[in-house]
């Protein structure tokens, strides 16, 4: 029984061994992924000082530009309705004129169609009306 004791106590000491160079075995890699994350924390923390101390003056920059951007913005809207305004009063004036142009155009052409007619109409029949209005003056 001593002997299978002894046995015992040679597998355990073994396994222990096993088991400790293991853990070293396993233990390198992740030492080396600590040293990593810490170059990593310390380049995210440089990252974040530098955003903080940027980012105001920027934030500052695009607050003024965009305070820009909607005065001119409502200077082109003023812009806009003053020249739709004049475009206004400049379709009324046309359509005024066009008006005004079409029933003098109707008048001059009903006087042309008319001296036309005269002119067309046999002679006796002008003699005619010319005696007809000559009787009507008396």
């Amino acid at each position: 029984m001593e002997q299978l004791s002894s046995s015992l106590n040679i597998l355990v000491a073994v396994s222990l061994i096993f088991l400790a160079v293991s853990l070293m075995a396993v233990s390198m890699p992740l030492m080396s992924m600590v040293k990593q994350s810490e170059r990593t924390l310390s380049a995210l923390e440089r990252l974040l000082g530098t955003v903080d101390k940027e980012l105001g003056p920027t934030l500052k920059q695009v607050d003024a530009l965009l305070g820009t951007v909607i005065e001119l913005k409502g200077k082109a809207e003023r812009s806009i309705g003053d020249v739709s305004g004049k475009v206004g009063d400049v379709t009324g004036g046309i359509t005024k004129a066009a008006d005004q142009y079409k029933k003098q155009s109707s008048v001059v052409g009903a006087g042309f169609m008319a001296g036309l007619r005269a002119y067309l109409e046999p002679k006796k029949d002008r003699n005619k009306e010319s005696r007809t209005l000559s009787e009507v003056s008396k």
